[in-house]
């Protein structure tokens, strides 16, 4: 039978919701939408599977909130690593920057992709695109660049984040931010 933490070592429930959106990224990365099971999700948070629904109503409000989380995750990469700059061209390059530091926690970018394709889901649909045009729009106030530049800021994060998840050579992943 597990040992029960000492009061002094339980978590608050913001530190536990913390550590089941972390343990939902991980399973959602990993089986998609449909396929992850909240008892997966539970196991690896070392929590009881009702003690989620506790926290979130079902398991679709629990995959938006990972979508939500990995996207604010973004935003505040791209929010700290811009500096004051008169040259939408370098604010982007220090964007992008940022962007890779970000792409070692794969789940975070699997999870991601896991969002896109759960998109024929209209409420999984309509977030997803609300995030990308905060994030979007928040590109282009940070950088001051145009439409255009930020569209291939865009694309080129997309395929950055298509090598990691699937670990390819750099090579093969050659991209500008600028």
């Amino acid at each position: 039978m597990p040992r029960r933490a000492a009061t002094h070592d339980r978590l608050s429930a913001d530190e536990r919701r913390a550590q089941v959106l972390a343990a939902a990224i991980a399973e959602f990365a990993e089986f998609g939408y449909h396929a992850a099971r909240t008892a997966g999700i539970a196991e690896r948070a070392g929590i009881s599977q009702p003690y989620i629904y506790a926290l979130f109503p079902n398991k679709k409000v629990l995959f938006l909130a990972c979508l939500a989380q990995v996207g604010e995750l973004i935003r505040t990469a791209f929010a700290s690593a811009v500096r004051p700059t008169s040259e939408p061209r370098e604010a982007l390059s220090l964007l992008g920057a940022a962007y890779r530091k970000l792409l070692v926690d794969r789940d975070v970018f699997r999870c991601q992709l896991q969002g896109h394709a759960a998109s024929s889901d209209p409420e999984i649909q309509a977030a997803m695109r609300a995030g990308y045009l905060r994030t979007f729009e928040l590109v282009q106030e940070l950088t001051g660049a145009s439409t255009e530049q930020v569209s291939r800021f865009f694309a080129a994060g997309q395929l950055l984040t298509v090598g990691a998840v699937l670990d390819l050579p750099f090579e093969c992943t050659l991209a500008s931010f600028d």
